[in-house]
């Protein structure tokens, strides 16, 4: 009996011992696997900066100040080519809604122009230049929203309304306010989570309104991530790349895993063991002149055999110059939308975002969203290079490129600033209200 007790006493010592280890080992499991965890899951947010990626010097590469003053050597000896004007009419996004907390004065830059827009009291968003008439303070450097919807300068305390570009004060004075004394408001609107501005060269209204994504309205697509890439190119080139059919088997023939630059990329190698394979086209809209849509299907190879859960469908809506609804479809796994937007703050400097919602696995969001830029900065190096080429020699299997450059020209007016040869443009962009 003593010895059953014993026993019984060594048994639930060891089986004690045995779930401490256990309990120590999942715990070091947790601690090592939760990070990665969070990392898989955790919205993307990927900025590429004006010369992170785009360029190359030779072998061994320049770096630091080295490296910048060639960029900006480039600049100046790079040949640009006959351009169109610089600056589409359209709408154009110059920010997500959640970076726009109320009261808050944000500094954009758009259209060469140095702007503030404004999240009012209540909520709404408003755009006007930078500058006060009075003495010329920025408001973008301590200036204050007051009264719901006005901005404050901070040099002499002047307020301006963001509704209607009127001063609606001065502190000091007694007398009445000069007539004279306002700012230029910009045309805004917000929708889908972002806020865009309307651009025309002749001073038009818009004339078409954004489409509304009801899905990331009513939540059914949450926000799973973005990317932001300074690209030194002109508007033009970057929504091209949607007819360019023939550039997706070559430059982006290897698959993502080879990396994003093509000075390394062995672009002879016409069998990489990971491809992309791409079937698409690009057409006009019959119905909205100012759309047009690329339809894609693509998939992922290993030696030829298709990887799971690669396949995907893609319908890219292009809404006037600057927005594109890439509305996208992965069979079981969910759909979704990106929101790309390209938008010219310099004649040859765009902002390029893509934001993405969708009911995807987060895990799974993040890992197309890492390919996608992979595949985007591949472009970069392009485009950061390269001239643009008025009457382009093409053969039979290019793509409709002559096509969309047809209907790409619809966005521009005799009006349109264009980049004169010593650098400066033919007219300055002005707000359409500012007629």
């Amino acid at each position: 009996m003593e010895n059953s007790a014993i026993f019984l006493l060594q048994s639930l010592a060891a089986i004690h011992l045995t779930m401490t280890l256990f309990m120590y080992l999942v715990a070091v499991v947790i601690i090592l696997i939760y990070p990665l965890y969070l990392y898989l899951t955790k919205p993307l947010n990927r900025i590429k900066r004006h010369g992170d990626l785009g360029y190359f010097f030779g072998t061994p590469e320049l770096a630091g100040k080295h490296r910048d003053q060639q960029i900006e050597r480039l600049k100046r000896i790079r040949m640009k080519g006959d351009l169109p004007p610089v600056y589409p009419n359209g709408w154009y996004c110059i920010a997500e809604s959640p970076q726009l907390a109320p009261k808050q004065i944000l500094p954009v830059v758009v259209f060469g122009e140095q702007l503030s827009l404004i999240r009012s009291e209540d909520g709404s968003a408003h755009l006007i230049d930078s500058y006060c008439p009075h003495l010329g303070a920025n408001f973008n450097v301590g200036g204050r929203v007051v009264d719901n919807n006005c901005v404050q300068c901070p040099f002499h305390g002047w307020v301006f309304s963001a509704e209607s570009g009127s001063c609606t004060r001065i502190p000091y004075n007694d007398g009445t306010i000069p007539e004279q004394a306002r700012v230029t408001v910009w045309p805004v609107v917000e929708r889908n989570k972002h806020i865009y501005v309307w651009f025309d060269a002749d001073g038009s209204a818009p004339e078409w309104e954004i489409p509304v994504i009801e899905d990331i309205l009513n939540g059914q697509w949450t926000y799973k991530g973005r990317t932001e890439h300074e690209v030194a190119c002109h508007v033009q080139e970057i929504p091209e790349n949607g007819a360019d059919i023939a550039h997706l088997g070559y430059l982006h023939l290897a698959g993502a895993p080879v990396g994003n630059d093509v000075i390394r990329i062995d672009l002879s190698d016409r069998f990489p063991s990971i491809t992309h394979q791409w079937d698409g086209n690009w057409n006009p809209s019959t119905k909205d002149k100012h759309m047009s849509k690329m339809h894609l299907e693509q998939v992922m190879k290993f030696h030829g055999f298709e990887i799971p859960l690669s396949s995907s469908k893609l319908d890219a809506i292009q809404i006037g110059p600057g927005i594109v609804h890439m509305h996208l479809d992965f069979g079981n796994l969910g759909k979704g939308i990106v929101l790309h937007h390209v938008t010219p703050e310099e004649p040859l400097f765009q902002r390029a975002r893509f934001v993405m919602y969708s009911n995807l696995p987060r895990w799974f969001a993040k890992f197309f969203m890492l390919s996608e830029a992979n595949q985007f900065e591949r472009d970069v190096y392009v485009w950061s290079n390269k001239r643009y080429v008025k009457n382009p020699l093409l053969v039979k299997n290019d793509g409709p490129i002559g096509k969309h450059r047809r209907w790409y020209s619809q966005f521009y007016s005799d009006s349109s600033p264009r980049l004169l040869p010593d650098g400066s443009l033919s007219n300055r962009a002005k707000s359409a209200l500012e007629w």
